[in-house]
């Protein structure tokens, strides 16, 4: 042995026969359960007084997205949301909004689906006005952490 590492038993490199096995990273779909499992904990003021999972699941999502969906999706959806935020309806414009992210998951593909599925979990989730703000607060944590990751137009 010449004192290098020998991986050639690892398999997990495309089209390579060696290197060390991968981590997963910001586009791993284990991100993505990771975020899903994560939602009931960020989405209760109870569970995340200081807001830290809410920032973190926000954090993954916006570099994962930053792949897979433009800034203006991001942003269109973003403000869909937002809009109801403001209503003395919002419970029934919250499962709108549900139609109107799976909408769009069919119409666009990709990583809108993905989003589609976490947001989707998330207004499972709200049953109070404060959870619904903090629907709002991660969403717009996503949208800043997908356009600080470089999220395309």
């Amino acid at each position: 042995m010449n004192g290098k590492p020998n991986y050639q038993h690892y398999s997990n490199r495309p089209g390579q026969g060696g290197g060390p096995p991968r981590q997963a990273d910001a586009n791993s779909p284990s991100v993505l359960q990771e975020i899903l499992r994560a939602v009931p904990e960020f989405i209760d003021p109870v569970q995340d007084k200081n807001g830290q999972k809410l920032v973190d699941a926000a954090e993954k999502l916006g570099r994962y997205l930053a792949k897979n969906m433009t800034t203006s999706q991001v942003r269109n959806l973003f403000m869909a949301a937002r809009r109801i935020g403001d209503s003395a309806n919002w419970q029934y414009e919250k499962n709108l909004l549900r139609a109107k992210f799976a909408y769009n998951a069919g119409r666009f593909r990709g990583g809108v689906k993905d989003f589609q599925q976490i947001a989707d979990k998330a207004l499972q989730e709200v049953k109070t006005k404060e959870q619904f703000d903090r629907f709002i607060d991660f969403f717009e944590a996503v949208v800043a952490y997908h356009r600080a990751a470089g999220g395309k137009e």
